[in-house]
């Protein structure tokens, strides 16, 4: 299930700075503060712990929030294959043939 306060302080992100914004501990921390988040979202944005995040983010600004904590393109891709439970997308073993 998603959280609402940790999904709009993701959105509220794209419009406040993103990357700089987060890759800068003391901003980090104000700008968490602003928001009603439970103790365990708190820590888990403060220490980058992006499994338990994951599960309450929505997938598309997750995918925004990888690359605001400093990942490159592939390395948020990787980290979200990583999260990812089940066949990844560049499994074809378990596909289906067609025709």
């Amino acid at each position: 299930m998603t959280d609402y306060w940790l999904n709009k302080l993701i959105f509220d992100l794209q419009e406040a700075g993103g990357r700089g914004l987060w890759t800068d501990s003391k901003k980090r921390l104000a700008f968490v503060d602003g928001y009603k988040l439970s103790p365990a979202i708190r820590k888990a944005l403060i220490e980058d712990d992006f499994t338990t995040l994951q599960p309450a983010i929505n997938p598309y600004l997750m995918r925004n929030f990888l690359l605001f904590c400093g990942l490159d393109d592939e390395e948020s891709k990787d980290v979200l294959h990583g999260l990812h439970v089940g066949p990844q997308p560049t499994d074809k073993s378990g596909e289906v043939a067609h025709g």
